[in-house]
């Protein structure tokens, strides 16, 4: 099988997709947690959101032992044999090239058909709470590629997101926050942890006792732990939960989130929640947009 060789890793890479769907049995949603980097990135090499894409935290490098097309998105610098190459964009990878990806926040590598691990319960995702899934990427692995890619022209483009400081939140259903200013003190793929916000009072029928009982949760739900921190839930947290709930994060802005990281301080805005964005079209370069 095609493949593409770890030569190189310092911090975390992991198998995302568009995750898995059984939440009613207690499973994690999982997969990619900025889920618009993931999908460009797939959609500028010829995929969608359901092929599996590298998350990196940190720097990994790889060899190719085939020829193939790949594309770098989210917050990520890459270079290619040691030039820098342009992130956000469709590129190749010749026979025994070097691709090495820089992240700070949480960068995508996309390639062509998808990288191709083991599934697990319909989504090659790795979880972490459990853990599920394929297990993280380790120094030496062979990633596994499609026998038979298919994908766009290299040089294919997408514009980068606008950096935003703010994230959009919804109120509710136990307290209600309000605007302002919050400091991240951890983050990892369960949850971002950060400190409290401003909370008004409990409104009529709103439950703040310690004995709530538990209640579904999703990814983007801000939980009041017993310290009074505040955990905005990710991507793999656990679907159960017994702490009050101050709000959630609007899905779209879930994006932003993924690559806050310790020290970071972000604006909760109460308000209507980030519409979804629109799908970009893939830009030729040298040429018209699509």
């Amino acid at each position: 099988m095609p493949s593409l060789r770890v030569v190189g890793l310092a911090g975390t890479a992991l198998y995302e997709d568009a995750g898995r769907r059984h939440v009613d049995s207690g499973v994690p949603i999982s997969g990619a947690f900025d889920r618009y980097a993931h999908e460009s990135g797939n959609a500028l090499v010829g995929g969608s959101a359901a092929d599996a894409s590298l998350e990196i935290v940190g720097v990994i490098e790889l060899a190719a032992d085939v020829p193939v097309t790949c594309a770098v998105t989210g917050s990520a610098g890459v270079d290619v044999d040691g030039g820098i190459a342009a992130p956000w964009t469709a590129f190749d990878l010749a026979v025994g090239a070097r691709i090495r990806v820089s992240a700070q926040g949480r960068g995508y590598l996309a390639v062509a058909g998808g990288f191709q691990p083991g599934a697990v319960l319909g989504s090659r995702s790795t979880c972490l709470m459990g853990p599920l899934g394929p297990p993280p990427v380790r120094l030496g692995d062979v990633l596994p590629l499609s026998a038979a890619p298919t994908s766009r022209t290299a040089g294919d483009y997408l514009r980068a997101p606008e950096h935003r400081s703010a994230i959009q939140v919804t109120s509710g259903p136990h307290l209600e926050v309000t605007t302002g200013e919050v400091a991240v003190i951890e983050s990892s793929r369960i949850g971002v942890r950060v400190t409290p916000g401003r909370l008004v009072a409990s409104g009529p029928g709103r439950d703040v006792r310690e004995d709530l009982p538990s209640m579904g949760v999703l990814p983007g739900t801000i939980q009041v732990l017993p310290s009074g921190d505040w955990m905005l839930l990710g991507p793999d947290a656990g679907t159960m939960g017994g702490y009050p709930v101050a709000g959630v994060v609007s899905t779209p802005d879930m994006d932003v989130v993924a690559h806050l990281r310790a020290g970071d301080r972000i604006v909760l805005a109460v308000g209507e929640p980030t519409p979804a964005r629109p799908r970009q079209g893939i830009v030729r370069v040298g040429g018209l947009g699509a």
